[in-house]
């Protein structure tokens, strides 16, 4: 189990491959007891971040590490950003062979008949990491950056900006001895590259081939009038370990520091996997080549005592020292290799005395082991189990006994067999159904609620943190130079620095008080729908933005259920129209024009205008209960009253048609008459 909070994460949506859509992470944060402590549907990747630092979360779950970014230098960054002591896991990946999400939860008593939503698969994502199931995310080649540069810029102007400026020279260069000092006391191994400047250095750059963690206590950062002093941590690449060690072989890592180091690295089986020596090889470069080869188990020198540079690489690789009773002899390590070579048959080319010493290094520290390996080979053979041997091994190497290390191995194998069983805790996740448009915005107002009163607290900290900076400022002067500047314009400088200084801090104040205020009223609005949502006061009505056939289908189910639908905007699409006549949904709007309203009526189309409802949603809009009937039967009224006046006017169109034709007819019948009477005369 994890000390500390853990987070699952899984994306949502977008992708980290895409420049126009980011993606969003559905993510979840547990306690040490599996309850859930925050949750949020969709958050970008800076939230993600700033949740990590906030509950100080120890381990992270996903099922894919590059939804995070889409190389593994940049799953590297991002791990750079995350706290020092968090462990990434990659549950997906076990033992070098992929398996799905719905697989493992049934292996922790979770039964899932489909995939789960986002949100489920981060919580299953965090119980996995919290029980260490998956494969760690490690990053390699890491070192901080420790970056001393002034403060700002003095720009253009005449003898006393150049005076500022060499002031703040000798600030930086003073920081900068202090901070060597301070390495040098801890021992810790370290590049400097400075760039120099009249009375002293522009800038300064540490690199501090240690994590960040090993700088605490030793050097802080600090920002002052003339100096600022940041840290920032770096990794260069991440590796999965069972993707690119599949064979999971543990190796013992033998150096010999100097200007050229030899490097040598044996299986526990005794067999050499890598034997070099090459000039100025760093901390680093060591690292990564052992990484290649294998997972180191142990380190160890031919020196009594140990030298520094390996003492800090077993540190670094979080592995045992071997160190021998005393200095090993020339002699002593010929006789070593010698013996290595009768064992192993194989013909090892030693090239230099580095490579020699090195080699013999890990040969005097595997020896240690040599009857220890031999009776559990022994045993095991004997008992007929099949198990991992150099896992057994590596079990004596931290210590475990011949003994214990038997009965584990028999208890795996019984627990393969299936004659016992680990227990599993049992976890349930209920299949919900789906609620209904109301609850849900109840969840996501709930959601909200916790945000924004997270977003108050982050702000009260924000206030917190400037009123800090303004006493920071005193620090300063330990930094600065005044012998070279007037007293009287030292002074006058800083007053002016610090009032204006004191009127930035008054300006962020006053506008975090002014969102508090805002943020506040939002609250107390939310509160409000919340309860009367709960007491039945109001009511939800399906919304769209415009009558298109493709937001109608969204939301025809619950349209037809209720009767009506709210259009945000006056923007109706004809097919839309000709779809709501043949649902016979009621459309209800804020305002609409006149001639829009007759269209709708030619259409058989009920509308009421001036709808205004009390809090709208992007997909629904709460209306006080009882309202949403009224104005179905007002808009049907109205349209009735248009259609039978239509009606009306179609029939008084209909007679003054059938008087104009009956008078036609009868100057026909009078013409007719004359000819016939002219005819006979």
């Amino acid at each position: 189990m994890v000390d500390g909070c853990v987070m699952g994460i899984d994306i949502a949506s977008g992708s980290p491959l895409s420049r126009t859509q980011r993606p969003k992470y559905a993510l979840v944060v547990i306690d040490p007891r599996g309850k859930v402590v925050y949750e949020s549907i969709e958050a970008p990747l800076h939230r993600v971040i700033r949740v990590a630092w906030e509950y100080r979360v120890k381990r992270i779950g996903i099922d894919n590490v590059f939804e995070l970014a889409p190389s593994s230098r940049g799953v590297a960054k991002v791990l750079s950003l995350l706290p020092t002591d968090v462990e990434l896991y990659q549950v997906t990946l076990n033992k070098g062979v992929f398996e799905d999400i719905r697989s493992l939860a049934s292996r922790i008593g979770i039964e899932l008949k489909s995939k789960p939503r986002p949100v489920y698969t981060a919580y299953i994502a965090a119980l996995l990491a919290m029980k260490g199931i998956g494969t760690p995310v490690k990053a390699v080649e890491y070192r901080t950056k420790i970056i001393v540069s002034r403060a700002r810029s003095v720009g253009s102007g005449g003898s006393s900006a150049q005076r500022y400026a060499r002031g703040m020279r000798t600030a930086v260069l003073r920081v900068v001895r202090e901070i060597k000092d301070s390495l040098d006391r801890a021992s810790l191994n370290y590049d400097l590259v400075f760039k120099r400047g009249r009375g002293g250095l522009e800038r300064a750059v540490f690199i501090v081939y240690a994590p960040r963690e090993a700088l605490s206590g030793i050097v802080k950062p600090f920002r002052g009038n003339d100096v600022v002093v940041s840290i920032r941590p770096e990794y260069s690449r991440i590796v999965l370990f069972d993707e690119e060690y599949r064979q999971r072989k543990f190796v013992v890592v033998g150096i010999d520091p100097g200007i050229e180091t030899g490097l040598a690295v044996l299986d526990l089986s005794m067999r050499p996997v890598l034997l070099t020596s090459a000039r100025e090889l760093d901390r680093a470069s060591i690292i990564n080549m052992v990484f290649r080869v294998g997972i180191p188990v142990l380190v160890a020198t031919d020196k009594n005592p140990a030298p520094d540079a390996v003492k800090k690489i077993a540190s670094t690789l979080g592995v045992p020292l071997y160190v021998p009773p005393r200095s090993l002899s020339v002699s002593e390590k010929e006789q070593l290799i010698e013996w290595l070579r009768r064992r192993t048959r194989c013909g090892v080319k030693v090239s230099t005395t580095h490579e020699r010493d090195a080699l013999a290094a890990a040969v005097r520290a595997l020896r240690v082991y040599e009857r220890k390996f031999s009776e559990i080979e022994r045993k095991l053979g004997e008992l007929g189990i099949d198990v991992d041997v150099d896992e057994a091994k590596l079990m004596l190497i931290r210590g475990r006994s011949v003994d214990e290390v038997v009965e584990h191995a028999i208890r795996q194998h019984l627990e393969e067999l299936g004659y016992c069983k680990r227990e599993q805790p049992s976890v349930v996740i209920e299949e919900r159904r789906e609620e209904d448009s109301v609850d849900r915005r109840i969840r996501s107002l709930e959601s909200r609620l916790e945000e924004l009163i997270r977003e108050r607290e982050a702000l009260r900290e924000e206030v917190k943190r400037l009123r800090k900076e303004v006493e920071d400022l005193s620090f300063e002067l330990r930094f600065s130079t005044r012998a070279e500047v007037d007293k009287d314009t030292v002074k006058d400088r800083v007053v002016s620095e610090l009032r204006e200084r004191v009127k930035t801090l008054s300006q962020s104040l006053e506008s975090a008080k002014a969102r508090i205020a805002e943020l506040r009223n939002e609250l107390a609005r939310a509160i409000d729908v919340i309860e009367r949502l709960s007491i039945g006061d109001l009511e939800a009505l399906p919304k769209v933005s415009r009558l298109s056939l493709d937001e109608l289908s969204e939301v025809e189910e619950v349209a037809v259920a209720k009767g009506a639908l709210f259009v945000d905007r006056e923007e109706l699409d004809l097919d839309a129209i000709e779809r709501v006549r043949e649902l016979g949904i009621v459309l209800l709007m804020r305002s609409c024009s006149d001639e829009v309203k007759r269209q709708l009526w030619l259409k058989s189309v009920a509308v009421d205008c001036g709808y205004d409802p009390e809090y709208a949603t992007p997909r629904h809009v709460l209306v006080k209960r009882g309202t949403i009937s009224q104005a179905i039967d007002r808009a049907r009224s109205a349209l009735r009253s248009f259609l039978e006046e239509l009606e009306r006017q179609r029939r008084r169109e209909l007679s003054l048609e059938k008087l104009k034709k009956l008078i036609e007819e009868y100057r026909q019948s009078l013409l007719d008459e004359g000819k016939t009477l002219r005819r006979g005369t």
